[in-house]
């Protein structure tokens, strides 16, 4: 076992409620009602049409799926880069921490956030394309992504804790992060990793997805979890429009590492199921 997933192993297995998206009572979701979008770029959708100003916001990413389905006032203030600190209480790109957009009448609040915590894109992004001789993690400061790793559990349920004494009347739906790599990732050629970094990469998402079900599950929220249902819609998947999420090459849609058009569609999907609202 990993340092990584040594540090973080509660998962399905424990708390398999969470893992079936749990019903809630979302009676309170009349249309009109306000829905607050937070987190990164896996949910902001860069690469993802229509593209909508600087932060890789698109006007079909899941946030905006859900808002048309249960005719909602959105407000998106996702962002490429962000982490929890933007969340709350970092400025990002000269805008305000995300946090302030939500109101003491918001009534649905949707989260995706960590990766960026962890550095596990940008770990994905820098050993991209590495030679298969060589091991671009053993280069990555896993020290720093191990005491991330540690601090995520906490940041996570924070930004949560301050979501609700912002808004008390709102339903918080964790977004978990689409599965990048899938079961058999070291024979995807689409990820064009090495053997070893595909591995360590594998570990640190699954230890990404084991932390947003621990705390889902701890503090009672729901959980719309596109990374148990990864099986056959990984980045080698066929064919490319089964892909909820990219290799290193786009398949049609979105950017290197990140969902799709159909990724953002599955993920709405699960919020609406988490809802009770599909």
């Amino acid at each position: 076992m990993t340092r990584i997933t040594a540090i973080f192993t509660l998962g399905c297995a424990l708390f398999a409620s969470a893992c079936v998206h749990a019903q809630a009572p979302a009676g309170s979701l009349q249309p009109g009602a306000r829905y607050v979008a937070l987190g990164s770029s896996f949910a902001a959708g860069p690469g993802v049409p229509e593209q909508l100003g600087d932060c890789g916001r698109s006007s079909t990413n899941y946030a905006n799926l859900v808002a048309d389905a249960l005719d909602l006032s959105l407000t998106d203030v996702s962002c490429n880069g962000a982490t929890t600190n933007n969340i709350r209480h970092t400025p990002q790109n000269g805008a305000a921490p995300q946090i302030d957009a939500v109101t003491a009448d918001t009534m649905l609040v949707t989260v995706t956030i960590g990766g960026n915590d962890i550095r596990y894109t940008a770990s994905t992004f820098a050993c991209a394309g590495t030679p298969a001789e060589e091991q671009c993690t053993a280069n990555l400061d896993q020290q720093v992504i191990n005491d991330a790793v540690s601090e995520l559990p906490s940041k996570l349920a924070a930004t949560i804790d301050e979501i609700r004494d912002r808004a008390p009347q709102a339903t918080v739906v964790l977004v978990t992060y689409p599965r990048v790599f899938p079961v058999d990732a070291v024979s995807c050629e689409e990820l064009e990793l090495s053997a070893e970094d595909t591995q360590y990469l594998a570990a640190l998402g699954q230890t990404l997805e084991d932390i947003f079900v621990s705390v889902s599950a701890r503090q009672q929220n729901l959980i719309a979890d596109t990374y148990v249902l990864a099986e056959g819609h990984g980045p080698c998947a066929a064919p490319a429009t089964e892909r909820w999420i990219n290799g290193n090459v786009v398949a049609s849609s979105g950017v290197r590492y990140h969902p799709t058009a159909e990724g953002h569609e599955a993920m709405a999907r699960l919020v609406l199921d988490a809802l009770g609202r599909e």
